[in-house]
């Protein structure tokens, strides 16, 4: 091997040498050094330099240490011999520089200069005063080391890249008023702090739980099959709103958007939930406030005028006769008036929300309402514990008023009433015949009555406590009646049953 092989070899073996120091490195400018460093010392360039393209310029990031002082400055990107050599990342030898206009030397005294591209970040320049200094063997060393500072530099740029798109991401996310998880075969894989606030759970606690375990009992299967019906490959996001349940038991209406994706290579759901409680309160409000407004009108203009009709018609019978019956039928009128304006003022008042819910025992409140209707012979039977509640005691009190008057009036004095507890609420019933099938779906309606001096408001005021409260009350007849493991062997047939769910 001649002594010009092996010195050739021992220079590549040494800038591979070089390459490995580099992958250490950290920061583009220590890479530059390096290069510059082993052009200097390894390929014996004696003036050299890196300029990295900043904003349409060929800015000077590290030369050689024989540099004179007063350097170079920075020039336009399409200037020169730089300026071609970055913009067509082409690699030149010029012989003598004196013999091209383009390659306007740095210094007067420079005869030979070597231009090679740094991949798309700049350009290396090697300078002598020789004419002839660099020959094609110079040029492939440089190339060789250039492409080990091109693969590192633009290596640190894709990690610095990457960090940044991923602390930006995480701002987004962690900043966002969204609750944003991933979730894979249910279980939960990521989660932001939103999440953690919504949900009343710590981090760590959500990620050793799955998605169903705070999903409200009642919409799990609902929120399941928007993810099991989906069709293979229907990356579209899908909308849903679903309750959920928090650490502390409170139930939160939430709606969710989520999204197929690859996480860790797998079918993977990115989700994000918005909390709407109140955004849906204050639309059940409204539509409260809408109906009873409904509600007042036809109260007002129907059954307040027919007593009124009444008492006028039997006011002008009394002046023409005398007759004392007829002063009786105005007194009945007019208490008629009375007892419907009453009514309407605990309706409009039962319409308000609930802004201060205290812990109440439920016994104390059901035998104080019992307390205060007029019962007759009627029975009331408490089962069991009935523990507590969070409501408004008044408006919870005027709830079973209401109720009372109402089986009291529709069965009899002799009416049993009992009262018990539900798994996520409470029940009241009687032993009475029923309510008719057609008869149902209107008994919460404003001024729906079977009885004959009933002003048709009791178990609209019932309902409106119940909306007040954010609770839900439905009715269960008979057979259809779910056997309560409270309930006694020799109790009383079920007539109605009035269940309210509270959460």
């Amino acid at each position: 091997m001649s002594e010009q092989l092996r010195e050739e070899k021992r220079k590549i073996e040494e800038l591979h040498e070089v390459a490995s120091r580099m992958e250490a490195c950290t920061s583009e400018q220590e890479v530059y050094r390096l290069g510059v460093a082993a052009a200097e010392g390894i390929l014996e360039f004696d003036i050299c330099g890196i300029d990295v393209e900043e904003d349409g310029y060929l800015v000077p990031k590290v030369t050689s240490s024989e540099m004179p002082n007063d350097g170079y400055d920075a020039l336009e990107a399409d200037t020169g011999l730089a300026g071609r050599t970055f913009q067509n990342r082409e690699s030149f030898v010029i012989s003598d520089v004196r013999t091209m206009d383009e390659a306007e030397p740095v210094q007067e005294q420079y005869r030979s200069i070597l231009s090679a591209p740094v991949g798309d970040h700049g350009v290396f320049q090697a300078g002598s005063r020789e004419a002839g200094a660099f020959d094609d063997d110079d040029l492939e060393l440089a190339e060789l080391l250039l492409s080990h500072v091109t693969e590192v530099v633009s290596r640190i740029e894709s990690q610095s890249a990457l960090r940044e798109s991923e602390e930006k991401y995480r701002t987004l996310v962690e900043g966002s008023h969204d609750a944003i998880f991933i979730h894979l075969d249910g279980e939960f894989e990521f989660v932001n702090d939103r999440c953690t606030e919504l949900s009343g759970y710590s981090r760590d606690e959500l990620l050793e739980m799955a998605v169903w375990d705070i999903v409200h009992e009642g919409d799990c299967d609902r929120a399941q099959q928007h993810i099991t019906e989906r069709e293979p490959g229907d990356d579209d996001a899908t909308h849903y709103q679903v309750r959920i349940r928090d650490k502390n038991g409170d139930v939160r209406y939430v709606e969710v958007s989520a999204q197929a994706i690859t996480y860790d290579g797998e079918r993977a759901y990115l989700g994000s939930a918005r909390d709407v409680t109140e955004r849906r309160q204050r639309k059940r409000k409204v539509e409260r406030q809408n109906e009873r407004l409904k509600e007042f009108a036809s109260v007002v203009s129907h059954d307040l005028r027919n007593p009124l009709n009444v008492a006028q018609g039997h006011l002008e019978l009394a002046r023409e006769t005398g007759a004392d019956r007829h002063f009786e039928k105005t007194e009945a009128a007019l208490d008629r008036m009375e007892s419907l304006i009453g009514d309407l003022l605990k309706l409009a008042r039962q319409g308000q929300d609930v802004d201060d819910a205290e812990r109440s025992d439920l016994e104390s409140v059901v035998r104080r309402a019992w307390s205060t209707v007029s019962t007759g012979e009627a029975t009331l039977d408490v089962a069991g514990d009935l523990g507590e509640i969070a409501a408004d005691r008044g408006r919870l009190q005027e709830l079973f008023e209401n109720l009372f008057r109402n089986a009291v009036e529709h069965v009899g004095e002799d009416v049993t009433v009992r009262v018990g507890s539900l798994a996520r609420g409470f029940y009241v019933e009687d032993d009475g015949p029923g309510i008719p099938a057609d008869e149902r779906e209107k008994v919460f309606e404003h001024g729906h009555t079977t009885a004959d001096d009933g002003s048709g408001l009791g178990l609209s005021i019932v309902k409106s406590i119940v909306e007040a409260h954010d609770w839900e009350v439905s009715i269960c007849e008979s057979e259809g009646c779910e056997e309560l493991p409270d309930r006694p062997a020799d109790a009383p047939g079920v007539g109605t049953r009035f269940e309210i769910t509270t959460d």
